[in-house]
């Protein structure tokens, strides 16, 4: 990038983008000193005689015999178990450590099969069945509490018995390998390991916290402890790790092969899609607030799974939500190969920003009325290479996605802003190296069919800042396509805390140009145009999910 393009990022940055945030993650090395620690402070919650306090010492005996420490951990869990199931403080400390104490040991086996060769307890591992994962499969395996996080509003936790751990599954794994959208980060899991007893036997298994939280324990139904927020951040440590891609922005075609719609987690047919679309200058990671904030609510957690676009954002809006439309029907593909899946219907689009506007084209009516505000000619009369007129259609000729169930605009400039007129803004934008999406004969044909008026506006550069100039030709053209109605759809504006809707703004887009008359609900937030990681803008977000499944 040359000082031009430098000073251009620079000034975008601080002109389009506020309120964007990095989270700062860090993995902790559990040494033998700190693992000494824990057993302490675990021993002193409980008086020394207790039978699960001196098995617990047992096994940290030196020179003890490998079999006699997983013997010795086995019957301090167990020990501990009755009173740890009543969350007993002293007790659950006790189970809790003990358990970390196995899954070490089954570690340092590389989870292999593992059986006690002496001792009064028979040991096994789980690999499979509701809920539970399979250690030896995921690429990293990390304990919770070693992940430190900075950055994030808060950290979602759930107390209860269990230890947390993080599953990351890296792109290549093939525990992904079926899954249709995984990004470069690959994904991470939080699961809970406990250890349940049935006569002599002793099983471990670790369950995964996205899709069980509770378990039966002695015949009674407890939850398990789990850390939502810390697969979140080992995920982020694998990614760009920024809110930010001017990068991608200005080289838009060199990063168009990148796009795609990704998976937070392993897809579940019994959950329906939450699909977040980022704005100008962004990336998913923009979400991170967002996305914490739903692991927040356990209803929301059992009922819906999250995906995210990703698309280099100089692109025209158009082409964009083309590629949304088109990995969605990619999506239904892949899941829907043996069969329907109704949830697949009932997707919710979330967008910020440009995001909001490209989650609105999805909804609304092209066609006819679309291709008259630009032409008179008869688009079937226009001479085009097969692939070019594909590509024509799905510009064009769409229809609102009837697997779509209700969309969230978040600061989202449906009549665009008037910073995208702004100098620096107007440089960029002839700055931007967009994809050769057609051949030059092609654009010929196509500049050749329409009106002097709108061939001036769809010459290049057609990007997404020429898109977004406040009341243009073009963000009128989306304004006068009807939006259905049968999907409910909601706004989410910030005004900087300043209460002075509608004369208000949040810094980048007014409020006249985000609200919606016809929006099912509005909910001004005191946030500047980072609105996506306001709390109070995700509380709203929940609070709509939660409706939805009304």
């Amino acid at each position: 990038m040359n000082n031009s393009n430098r000073l251009v990022a620079a000034s975008l940055f601080l002109v389009l983008m506020t309120g964007c945030s990095t989270i700062r993650v860090r993995v902790d090395s559990p040494s033998p000193a700190a693992q000494a620690r824990r057993v302490n402070d675990a021993l002193a919650s409980l008086p020394a005689e207790t039978d699960a306090a001196k098995w617990l010492r047992a096994a940290q005996a030196r020179g003890i015999a490998e079999d006699q420490r997983l013997q010795s951990l086995i019957s301090a869990a167990h020990a501990a178990l009755p009173k740890a199931i009543e969350a007993e403080p002293g007790a659950l400390a006790i189970y809790n450590t003990a358990v970390a104490g196995i899954v070490r040991f089954s570690q340092e086996k590389n989870f292999a099969v593992l059986q006690p060769r002496s001792g009064a307890w028979g040991f096994e591992l789980v690999r499979s069945g509701q809920a539970r994962l399979d250690p030896s499969q995921c690429d990293k395996l990390t304990e919770a509490a070693n992940v430190r996080i900075a950055g994030l509003q808060q950290r979602e936790t759930q107390r209860g018995i269990g230890v947390p751990y993080v599953f990351n599954y890296f792109s290549n794994s093939p525990f992904l390998a079926d899954q249709p959208g995984v990004s470069l980060a690959g994904m991470s899991i939080p699961a809970t390991a406990i250890l349940t007893f049935r006569g002599r036997s002793a099983t471990l298994s670790f369950y995964d916290t996205l899709e069980e939280d509770r378990v039966r324990l002695s015949g009674r139904r407890v939850q398990l402890a789990a850390d939502f927020s810390a697969p979140i951040a080992q995920l982020i440590s694998r990614s760009a790790n920024r809110s930010l891609d001017i990068r991608s922005f200005l080289q838009t075609g060199k990063f168009f092969p990148r796009a795609g719609l990704f998976q937070f987690q392993p897809y579940n047919a019994n959950k329906i899609p939450v699909v977040f679309v980022h704005g100008l200058l962004s990336r998913p990671e923009v979400w991170t607030q967002a996305l914490n904030g739903m692991m927040a609510d356990r209803t929301i957690r059992q009922r819906y799974q999250f995906w995210f676009l990703l698309y280099p954002t100089g692109l025209p809006i158009w082409k964009s939500t083309a590629l949304l439309r088109a990995e969605l029907d990619r999506y239904h593909r892949s899941l829907e190969s043996h069969g329907t899946n109704p949830r697949l219907d009932r997707i919710v689009l979330i967008g910020h920003s440009m995001g909001g506007l490209i989650s609105s084209l999805a909804i609304r009516q092209g066609g006819e009325k679309l291709w008259r505000q630009f032409s008179d000619n008869n688009p079937d009369a226009i001479t085009l290479s097969p692939s070019a007129r594909k590509m024509f259609r799905e510009l064009i000729f769409f229809e609102p996605r009837k697997d779509v169930g209700r969309v969230i605009f978040v600061a989202t400039p449906h009549r665009g802003s008037q910073l995208a007129m702004n100098p620096v803004a107007r440089l960029a934008s002839r700055l931007i190296q967009l994809p050769g999406l057609i051949g030059s004969q092609d654009r010929m044909e196509l500049l050749g069919a329409l009106r002097d008026d709108a061939r001036d506006l769809l010459r290049a550069p057609a990007t997404s800042l020429h898109f977004l100039k406040a009341n243009s030709p073009l963000i009128t053209s989306i304004q006068s396509l009807p939006l259905t109605r049968t999907i409910p759809y909601h706004s989410i504006i910030g005004d900087r805390g300043r209460g002075d809707s509608p004369k208000s703004s949040d810094g980048v887009v007014p409020y006249w140009s985000s609200h919606l008359p016809t929006a099912t609900s509005e909910k001004i937030v005191p946030s500047d145009h980072g609105a996506n990681e306001n709390p109070e803008a995700i509380r709203e977000m929940r609070r709509i999910l939660l409706e939805n499944l009304r």
